[in-house]
Order: C-alpha cells, then structure tokens, then sequence
C-alpha cells in the first residue's frame, strides 16, 4: 500500500526540466522504495504450511536483495557513475518479481495441500490399494 501511495505522489511530483533535486519527487519515490522494499519483512509467516516465499528467513533475503539492489541505485545517482539507469531497472525489475514469486509459491503450496492428503493417508500407495488393502 505505502508503495502504491508514493508512486502515485511521485507521479504527482515529476522531474522538471533545470531543476538538479526536485525535491518531491525524491522524498516520494525513496518512501516508495523503502516500502517495497521492507513489505517482505511485513509478510512473513510461521508454519509448515506456509508457502517458501512467505517463510521469515526467505523473506529476509529477499528484504536484503531488494535493500542492496535500492543502495546500488542511490550510490549510483550520489557518485554519477553513470549506471543509475541498469540500477533503477535492475532494482525495479526485481521488486516487481518478488510479488510474482511469493504469488507462484502460494499457487504451488495449494496444489501440493490438494496433493498430499489422499498420498499421506494412504501411506503412499493410491487410495485405491489403500481401500482394496483394508
């Protein structure tokens, strides 16, 4: 949601043409930063039913990926080394993936929860040689 806000206020508070620190667009944009950045942290569960994504040590490494990946990006508009732009999208690419990733392991964890209950009951055998077992 923080990320969702700040876009929008960036958005309202573009660059213009001469001015070296538009300062709006700055403030916005690192609160949206930080925002997308941290929500992993936010995000995690306990339990042995909960998707790898969601998991507190997974997300944070994703947390510390993202967070190096944003540091990059603002070394590289302070320095000027004229890389800002692969780190912006290196940065934005993967906070964009990281959504899709916890999505995909929610996905897989509901079709391995439809799985496993017929397989573990049966003590791995179909529940038909189960059945014709008893």
């Amino acid at each position: 949601m923080t990320g969702a806000v700040a876009g929008m206020l960036v958005a309202a508070n573009p660059e213009r043409v001469g001015d070296a620190y538009p300062w709006g667009h700055i403030i916005w944009a690192s609160i949206g930063l930080v925002g997308v950045t941290a929500w992993p942290a936010g995000a995690w569960r306990r339990g042995s039913g909960v998707p790898w994504a969601l998991r507190p040590a997974v997300a944070a490494a994703a947390v510390a990926v993202l967070l190096a990946l944003v540091v990059w990006f603002g070394a590289e508009l302070i320095t000027g080394s004229g890389q800002a732009g692969l780190a912006e999208r290196v940065a934005g690419a993967a906070q964009a993936c990281w959504p899709l990733a916890v999505v995909l392991s929610c996905l897989n964890s509901k079709m391995w929860d439809k799985a496993l209950p017929s397989h573990a009951a049966s003590g791995g055998a179909s529940s038909v040689s189960a059945a014709q077992a008893r």
